[in-house]
């Protein structure tokens, strides 16, 4: 009887083992019979696809308009074929290593890194200046024969628009002009002098001391009477009228060395002073808030026809001030304008000449306001200093 429990006892623990072998082989979960077990692989990487690159010649460094290219100057980088210039426009690097690069001169700044292509280099510096200036280039764009001119400016802004004319605008140009009356043979101001000729009892003839005036008859006197003028000299007669139309602005101030200006700051025309010493630099330093550098231009270059160039001229040589009009950007159309005087003011305005009254203001108005160029910077608190 014992023998037989012992036996029982063996396969209980037989089974048990054989359980907990299947069910760790299993994983722990039963598998469904008709469940997909296949093991799929996982997913490849899709290959990147090789880009084709050429060796060619490029700029190691900044290389500036008319420089003498040196052998540090330039080098060998991988290029895109894809992106490469048009077949012979640029340099490989075989020839680079033959010496054809080394020693060329640069038509145009060259940026770091950039291709040095074909037509931005040449042998020979006689061939730059055939590149000529900004100023020329950009002129294509205006009607064939326009040239340039430079004129001066009103240091005070009043005559350029307060500073506002930038490059690339579109001006009028209005003049002013003083007439005087002349003598037509002397071609000198009015009124001539005047000698009175007497014949002495001698017979001889007598030239008196000449003065400014003219002849009249009087009752006053049998031989009449000189009336001479009360000032010194005849009062100049103003009319403005507008004479260049539509000038297109090339630049504002002067051009930089090189006539490289497009894309440049402009430098003001006031020249720095004496820098001050160490310690009265700190000081103002800790005085005074920093502020931008004055931009004063004192020229201007429009782009104009040759007639009209002569018509600038010939105001500059006259000492003729210049006024300049700034026109909406994009309004070419040309308005018909009057020329502008006293007898227009009057007329046109109805501004007649006040009477003559018994009784007047104290102290007198004898002229209005006004202002030259130092009491202009004295009324904006600036100093010309």
């Amino acid at each position: 009887m014992k023998r037989g429990v012992v036996i029982l006892i063996g396969l209980i623990a037989l089974l048990g083992i054989a359980a907990v072998v299947f069910f760790m082989m299993s994983g722990g979960e039963d598998t469904p019979a008709d469940e997909d077990t296949t093991v799929v692989a996982p997913d490849q990487p899709t290959p990147t696809p090789l880009i084709q690159t050429e060796q060619i010649v490029v700029a190691v460094q900044d290389l500036p308009r008319g420089i003498k290219i040196p052998e540090n100057g330039v080098g060998i980088a991988e290029w895109p074929v894809n992106a490469l210039p048009e077949e012979g426009n640029f340099f490989y690097a075989d020839q680079l290593l033959q010496g054809e690069v080394v020693g060329l001169y640069t038509r145009t700044d060259i940026p770091r890194g950039a291709p040095i292509l074909v037509r931005h280099v040449v042998p020979d510096l006689a061939e730059i200046s055939a590149v000529g200036s900004d100023a020329a280039a950009i002129m294509n764009s205006q009607p064939p024969g326009t040239v340039a001119i430079a004129i001066p400016l009103d240091i005070s802004g009043i005559g350029q628009v307060a500073y506002g004319i930038q490059d690339g605008d579109y001006v009028d140009v209005i003049l002013s002009f003083l007439f005087v009356d002349v003598d037509p043979t002397f071609q000198t101001r009015m009124p001539n002098n005047v000698s009175l000729i007497t014949r002495l009892e001698t017979g001889e003839l007598s030239i008196g001391a000449p003065s400014q005036g003219r002849t009249e008859a009087s009752t006053l006197s049998p031989e009449g009477v000189l009336i001479g003028p009360s000032e010194e000299s005849q009062r100049p007669r103003l009319v403005t009228q507008r004479t260049v139309t539509n000038a297109w602005v090339i630049h504002v101030g002067d051009f930089p060395a090189g006539g490289a200006f497009i894309g440049a700051t402009p430098t003001s025309a006031i020249e720095p002073t004496t820098a001050p010493g160490e310690g009265e630099q700190q000081q103002q330093q800790q005085a005074l808030p920093a502020t931008a550098t004055p931009f004063a231009p004192y020229i201007m270059t429009l782009a104009v026809s040759p007639q009209e160039a002569l018509v600038l001229v010939w105001a500059i040589d006259s000492q003729i001030p210049i006024t300049l009009a700034l026109r909406q950007a994009g309004d070419p159309t040309e308005v018909e304008t009057v020329p502008v005087s006293l007898d227009y003011m009057i007329s046109t305005y109805n501004v007649p000449p006040p009477d003559a009254l018994e009784f007047a203001l104290e102290p007198p108005i004898t002229s209005v306001r006004r202002f030259d160029v130092d009491a202009l910077f004295d009324f904006l608190g600036a100093s010309l200093d």
